[in-house]
């Protein structure tokens, strides 16, 4: 999308808000490490930045200016004498808005230019949620060199980091009023634990003792208040009810999400809301006529559809879904959707495959509405009071339920639990990879149903990789925690429906069971089964997001895991894949790495080669890891103790660093070091990706030369290098185990992301 409206005064709001990531829900993840981050190329400025003013008081007067303070900069824009030079827009950044342009410009400086007000931004140079003493000097600076007195109207506007700062800095400056969008109160702890969506900032900024810390108790001196959120996402809602005043106006857009900026950014809704309140066009009466107007909009009536089938009321959204249509004829979807719910209303099954397609394309939106679902059979506990989103802490208790396995006469991973009526449990859905998860079976006349008496838990689809098995199968025992009395039984689904090799693998991890103090059958089955009660948890870990692990999760897994065994071993521990089987992947000479790092003082660990204790053992014992990434690194995050230190060095050139790198700060605080020195990757055949089969080939000088940087080693230390050529020569031992000649992959040619 160009720079530029049709006129030249600067982007739309649409295109701004898409560049700078109004909403910054899936920007905080990448923040957080929580998914990876796509490569976002900074775009040029809508002006040239003015060089920098030596302080406030000589700026204060100009029409424009740039001060530099620390952490946060200024840089203000006055409008033309033909719009609104009396009018500020003060904006603050979101957690994407940072580097979205080069030089770094004001949020919604495009916007500003185009209404014509002027515009002051608060530039952040980090995400800490304008938790600096820079911040507050800045404002504090200008308001006393009377920057403020020039306008006629003062405006404090941001979106959730941003909607915090301007709700709490706007104390600095009486008289103004804020618009926030998506606003958090405080990330403070002690008067919010309920939101734990921002683990970094929340630990490593002051929210105790710098001034401004609750936004909600620093409003009594602005002229009025905007706080603009949907009240069906759970955590907004909550910080919305601790704001309290005759000044505050709460603004409900329902279903918008967090990021409704973001969401709305293909209409005018939101943009036409943003000016009319800081022109002061709009007062409460104004606001409600125009927020009325979402029920126009296309992408505010698929959220509201949605969220009334996933909470139960297929009968009411086939009716609205018919008016709708009704009045919107261009919308042929809604007569099918409106078919399928009142199927669902008479209890038959209507979910066809061009059906399950669409669903699995919005299975994210239908996923977080089913997590707050409730019904007659259901209850939900929530073990924590700081429960993390994607986590909602629940556990569905379904009567007569279908738990149904992979079949040949259905499509391909379509398995997971139907309802009594047929209908699907969204809760029961399961990721095998980051962007693939399990669709909704269908019942046909080829199902053998088998009852199955009794109280079961659902364990998901049970993976005989340890990797997986971990990430994967784990993570919904959980729950067993939290109920009144132990199931009877663990019930896995096969995966790919290999029920003889998934009954051989439940054996092989028997020990990690025995470990967690797991003493009831576990068991998988190849016929679908009507279960008298089943028991399904909500997914406490896994993918993406859900590598933070949820509080329940964390907490069963590691109180478990660490009773198992004492700590034993070395302080320094490198941990080796030299000694497993050719076909699992690695790097040419990595017995290289384990001398030069036993010189160093480094425990060698095959971990392959020791029961699961021995491993809990090491783990917990070593205050320093270094190894390749792979499985044994997930296992070491649960019982690692907290402030250690780890280095994970690449093995591959697709590995799925933010995975790590999240699993590791939630569950014990640490950030690893990821070292990437990989040249290339050599792949086996007509493979045409780096997955976890591949043999990676590492500058071993750059190797060493970073572990010394990083302190993993002494300065003084001098590595034993092989040369270039015996490096190479170091590909025939995997090729003669693996029975195939490799090559290099060549550019162009496709990185994987599937895990070790």
């Amino acid at each position: 999308m160009d720079d530029t409206d049709k006129d030249g005064t600067g982007e739309d709001l649409a295109a701004e808000m898409a560049a700078e990531g109004a909403g910054e829900g899936a920007a905080e993840a990448t923040a957080e490490g929580a998914a990876p981050a796509r490569k976002r190329v900074a775009r040029p400025a809508f002006l040239p930045r003015p060089e920098a003013d030596p302080s406030a008081a000589a700026a204060a007067q100009k029409s424009s200016f740039f001060l530099q303070g620390g952490l946060v900069d200024a840089w203000f824009v006055e409008a033309g004498a033909g719009g609104h030079p009396d009018v500020l827009m003060v904006t603050f950044d979101n957690v994407t808005s940072i580097g979205a342009h080069e030089p770094h410009q004001p949020w919604l400086l495009g916007r500003a230019i185009k209404m014509d007000v002027s515009i002051l931004g608060i530039l952040a140079s980090r995400r800490d949620w304008y938790r600096n003493a820079d911040a507050q000097q800045m404002i504090t600076d200008l308001r006393e060199a009377g920057f403020f007195e020039r306008f006629r109207r003062v405006v404090f506007i941001g979106t959730s980091m941003g909607a915090f700062a301007a709700l709490s800095l706007s104390a600095l400056v009486p008289g103004v009023e804020v618009v926030a969008f998506s606003p958090q109160s405080t990330l403070a702890r002690d008067l919010a634990p309920f939101d734990t969506r921002y683990p970094h900032p929340t630990k490593s900024y002051d929210w105790q003792d710098l001034p401004l810390r609750d936004a909600a108790a620093s409003l009594t001196a602005a002229a009025r208040v905007w706080l603009i959120y949907d009240p069906f996402n759970p955590t907004d809602r909550l910080h919305a009810n601790r704001f309290q005043g005759a000044n505050i106006e709460k603004v409900h857009l329902n279903f918008a999400g967090h990021r409704m900026l973001r969401e709305f950014r293909h209409v005018e809704l939101l943009s036409d809301l943003i000016s009319g309140l800081v022109l002061g066009r709009m007062d409460r009466p104004a606001v409600n006529r125009h927020m009325r107007g979402r029920r126009e909009v296309g992408i505010w009536q698929n959220a509201l559809l949605r969220a009334g089938e996933t909470r139960g009321h297929p009968a009411l959204s086939a009716l609205v879904a018919r008016r709708i249509f009704q009045r919107d004829p261009a919308r042929p979807e809604l007569r099918k959707l409106a078919w399928k719910l009142e199927r669902m209303a008479r209890g038959e099954n209507p979910i066809s495959r061009a059906e399950r397609r669409a669903r699995r394309e919005s299975k994210a939106a239908a996923r977080q509405a089913d997590a707050w679902q409730g019904g007659e059979d259901s209850r939900r506990i929530v073990p924590h009071p700081d429960l993390r989103p994607p986590f909602a802490g629940e556990i569905l208790t379904l009567q007569g339920a279908l738990i149904v396995p992979e079949r040949d006469h259905d499509q391909a991973l379509a398995s997971g639990v139907l309802h009594a009526d047929g209908n699907w449990c969204a809760l029961s859905e399961a990721w095998i990879r980051a962007k693939k998860s399990t669709p909704a079976p269908v019942i046909s006349a080829k199902d053998n149903i088998r009852d199955l008496p009794g109280t079961h838990l659902y364990g998901g689809h049970f993976r005989g990789h340890f990797g997986h098995f971990l990430v994967e199968s784990s993570a919904r025992l959980w729950a067993l925690d939290h109920l009144a009395e132990p199931p009877e039984s663990i019930l896995y689904l096969p995966y790919r429906g290999d029920v003889k090799a998934i009954e051989k693998a439940i054996k092989g991890q028997a020990p990690f069971f025995k470990l967690l103090g797991i003493d009831i059958p576990v068991r998988t089955f190849g016929d679908v089964q009507r279960v008298e009660r089943l028991i399904v948890p909500e997914l406490g870990f896994g993918w993406l997001e859900r590598y933070a692990g949820s509080p329940a999760y964390r907490d069963f897994m590691q109180s478990r895991l660490r009773a198992a065994a004492p700590a034993e071993g070395g302080e320094k521990l490198y941990v080796s894949r030299a000694r497993l089987p050719a076909i699992k992947g690695g790097i040419l000479g990595e017995k290289v790495i384990e001398e030069n790092l036993e010189r160093a003082g480094f425990e060698i660990f095959h971990p392959e080669r020791h029961p699961l204790e021995v491993q809990i053992a090491r783990y917990k014992a070593a205050k320093v890891i270094v190894a390749l990434d792979g499985s044994a690194l997930h296992l070491a995050a649960y019982v690692m103790p907290p402030g250690g230190r780890v280095a994970m060095i690449l093995r591959r050139s697709s590995a799925n660093i933010a995975d790590y790198d999240l699993q590791f700060r939630n569950f014990i605080g640490v950030t690893p070091d990821v070292i990437n020195v990989i040249v290339n990757d050599w792949v086996a055949g007509e493979a045409a990706r780096a997955d976890f089969r591949s043999v990676g080939e590492v500058d071993f000088a750059a190797l060493f030369k970073r572990l010394k940087a990083l302190k993993y080693l002494p300065a003084s230390f001098r590595p034993q290098l092989p040369a270039q050529g015996e490096v190479r020569a170091m590909l025939e031992p995997f090729q003669d185990r693996r029975g195939d000649s490799f090559r290099p992959l060549m550019q162009g040619e496709r990185h994987g992301d599937e895990e070790d």
